[in-house]
């Protein structure tokens, strides 16, 4: 931790006090993720008792309904027949000494159940019947892709009663929810491999991994008990929705042949490498490996012993709020760094054999059956489901002065594509939340094209549509939503962005009086003011007490001139002529175009948060030699005239701290939220609790930093913004974007509280 200074200053009598926090470097502990709400139900039990119900599936549907698969068997437990001498043989079946793990002569079925609530309710849907002698042949692999068609993949080796089916691995497609299945596909040639499928998995790209137990033989060439000997972790990959396979590709160094089974899983990481944990034949332990992105495959990297204890199938879920669970009966366990440390989560551990998903409200779902790998009529099994959620356990705050608690609880959901950028969030009247975001796309030489996209949430940002593309020219698209509801948009187009026409980078500002569903734009224009200058807005529209708006209009270059328009029917039409005056600033940037916030003290007086350079306008006794724009900070100037001028008041923040803005709180607090973007990593954002005051607000930079986001850490930044809403009943909602470790930005929101007043 390196020193921390403090400077105070009480210009004249206003009433705003500010702690500037100088060279202080937070170094931003591992996040600590608990379970809330957790329950467990029973969601089906066989007809007869006791039942056979085991190796169940799950999987998510594009409508975000929920579904499970599992096997299922009734009948006499006693005085069975028992599988040919011949069957026994090739399948090494029943064990020896445990006849009753023979199935044949029950009805075995396919059960598939489908919940449309969460989970709170299931239905069942359909059932498929099959023959065998083995306790099972499918659902663990299942999975829906985009358009609804789901997959299934079937282990053929285990029907030895249907000769027409393939003796090896195969896959079904349903294009009616299970109700009816395709023909056998096999994927990969069975005159050369025998291979058990284990797990479907879905890449963000759209591919499709077939996780599966290989080996190089022929398709019922070998006995089961030979099989097993020789089976090797192996994917499959598909590039068109399953139709068709490439592969094998080895999922185990080339160096460690040997020891291995069928059942291991994946988990996609931010880089595009696969994190894997295998069961080994004789290991008491899980085994854990890299399998990394090589192109458009992967390279086995050597594998390792874990800290996790065996358990049955591995089962891996990568969250929405960023770690990777493993599930298992031993516990549930969380990593955040690729598996290099498992933490173990505060929540029982699962039923036999667990799937898990994670529903859209960020709730997860793990579904197992009670019992073990039992013979039958042993043990009454029936399926259980787990539910709980995660939150962010350790939001830190630094420096704790004032604050009841030295971390707050968030719970953190991820939205957009890789490389969206900046999002803003607001909430109108109804309490819907928008969210805009931006995507950079490269075209060719420097030229670029931007697009905004639009999101909301209905439910306090737990859950949010698809980006809706917006025909709206401009970066970095800032939102503000009056009393009324109007929506207004700023951005600016780039002179590089192939949609520019006009040979200079130009301020938009877009109003909507429909919730965003459509839009009317203002361009701000050069022409007759500075020809060829760029010109921006301030960042927000502000709505004075008595219901005119005013928004601050500047051209680039040094020198302005700089405008402060004005409305007086909720931005229907604008008054553009008025300029405006900033006292003591002097910048070849805006004053407003250096994303300026405005903000209206209780008394009338105008405040502006402006981001300035930090050469041109330094720190006061504190000069820095900045290399790059990362090192502006902001400054506070004031106004008494309306917006006609504006007073330098005094720095505010530090170095490498921007993207300001303000929200009142149902408290009477003032909450202040902003990015760090360089010098005292962790990169991310930051806020403070404030006192609102007659004239301004007090704020205490030294003290109480609350650390909303670290992602970033010491990478290139990533973004950040920072905006805040508040929901009715509390819970404070911040967007951010961070830089992951692939490279790329990513958006999320997280849901806090907060703490209580001292």
């Amino acid at each position: 931790m390196k020193e921390l200074i403090v400077y105070r200053e009480s210009p004249w009598k206003l009433l705003l006090t500010i702690s500037f926090l100088v060279l202080i470097s937070t170094a931003g502990a591992a996040s600590d993720f608990s379970a809330v709400e957790h329950k467990r139900q029973t969601i089906y039990h066989s007809p007869q008792s006791p039942g056979f119900t085991s190796w169940v599936g799950a999987w998510t549907m594009p409508d975000g309904s929920v579904m499970v698969g599992f096997t299922q068997a009734t009948g006499p437990v006693e005085s069975r027949p028992q599988a040919p001498k011949e069957v026994q043989r090739q399948l090494t079946w029943p064990p020896a000494g445990h006849a009753g793990y023979d199935m044949t002569g029950l009805d075995m079925q396919n059960v598939y159940l489908q919940s449309k609530d969460a989970g709170k309710s299931w239905q069942k849907v359909s059932e498929d019947e099959f023959k065998t002698c083995m306790n099972g042949v499918t659902n663990e692999a299942l999975t829906a892709l985009a358009d609804g068609t789901i997959v299934r993949g079937v282990f053929g080796f285990y029907l030895p009663y249907d000769r027409d089916l393939p003796q090896t691995g195969f896959l079904q497609r349903s294009n009616d929810g299970t109700k009816t299945w395709s023909k056998p596909q096999v994927p990969i040639d069975a005159n050369q491999y025998s291979t058990w499928p284990r797990r479907i998995r879905l890449l963000r790209d759209g591919r499709i991994l077939l996780l599966s137990g290989v080996a190089q033989t022929p398709a019922g060439s070998q006995t089961r008990a030979e099989f097993s000997k020789s089976v090797e972790p192996a994917l499959l990959l598909s590039s068109d929705q399953g139709q068709n396979w490439t592969g094998p590709i080895p999922a185990i160094h080339a160096d460690q042949r040997g020891g291995w089974t069928e059942e291991f899983d994946i988990a996609e990481l931010d880089n595009g490498d696969l994190l894997t944990l295998y069961r080994r034949e004789s290991d008491a332990k899980r085994w854990q490996g890299i399998l990394k992105k090589s192109n458009d495959t992967w390279v086995a990297q050597k594998a390792h012993q874990s800290v996790l204890p065996h358990s049955g199938q591995p089962e891996l879920l990568a969250t929405r709020e960023g770690p990777i669970l493993h599930v298992a009966t031993s516990g549930i366990h969380w990593t955040t760094d690729a598996g290099q440390s498992w933490q173990k989560l505060d929540v029982s551990g699962s039923a036999y054999y667990p799937r898990s998903v994670q529903l859209k409200d960020g709730r997860i779902l793990v579904v197992g059956h009670v019992g073990g790998d039992n013979a039958y009529g042993t043990v009454d099994q029936s399926i259980v489901m787990d539910s709980f959620r995660i939150v962010d356990n350790d939001i830190p705050i630094a420096h704790r002065q004032s604050l009841r608690t030295d971390k707050l609880v968030g719970e953190r959901i991820s939205l957009g594509v890789a490389d969206d950028y900046k999002p803003c969030i607001a909430k109108l009247p109804s309490g819907e939340l928008l969210l805009t975001a931006f995507h950079q796309h490269k075209r060719e030489g420097t030229k670029v094209m931007e697009q905004t996209s639009l999101f909301r949430s209905n439910d306090g940002g737990r859950t949010w549509t698809d980006g809706q593309p917006l025909k709206l020219l401009g970066r970095e698209p800032y939102l503000t939503v009056l009393k009324d509801g109007t929506v207004f948009m700023t951005g600016h187009l780039l002179n590089k962005d192939v949609q520019s026409q006009w040979g200079y980078t130009t301020g938009f500002l877009h109003r909507s009086t429909d919730g965003g569903k459509t839009w009317q734009s203002t361009r701000v224009e050069s022409e007759g003011i500075k020809p060829n200058a760029s010109n921006h807005t301030s960042r927000n529209v502000l709505e004075l007490a008595d219901g005119s708006l005013l928004l601050g209009v500047d051209y680039g270059g040094g020198g302005g001139p700089y405008f402060m328009w004005r409305s007086t029917d909720g931005g229907k039409t604008w008054d553009k002529s008025q300029k405006c005056e900033p006292k003591d600033f002097k910048s070849k940037y805006g004053f407003f175009g250096g994303e300026t916030w405005l903000w209206q003290a209780r008394s009338g007086k105008i405040w502006s948060l402006v981001r300035v350079d930090s050469n041109e306008l330094p720190i006061k006794d504190r000069p820095i030699k900045a290399g790059n724009d990362q090192a502006d900070h902001f400054i506070l100037f004031s106004s008494v005239d309306r917006g006609k001028s504006f007073d330098r008041i005094r720095d505010f923040g530090d170095y490498g701290e921007m993207y300001m803005s303000l929200l009142r709180l149902q408290d009477k607090r003032l909450l202040l939220t902003f990015t760090v973007r360089d010098l005292n990593p962790p990169l991310g954002v930051r806020a403070h609790f404030g006192t609102e005051t007659e004239d301004g607000f007090e704020f205490d930079f030294a003290h109480d930093r609350v650390m909303l986001d670290t992602k970033t850490g010491r990478r290139y930044q990533g973004g950040g913004f920072g905006p805040t809403v508040q929901t009715e009943d509390g819970t404070l909602v911040t967007s951010y974007s961070y830089r992951g470790t692939d490279g790329k930005s990513h958006l999320e929101v997280v849901r806090w509280k907060a703490p209580t007043i001292p």
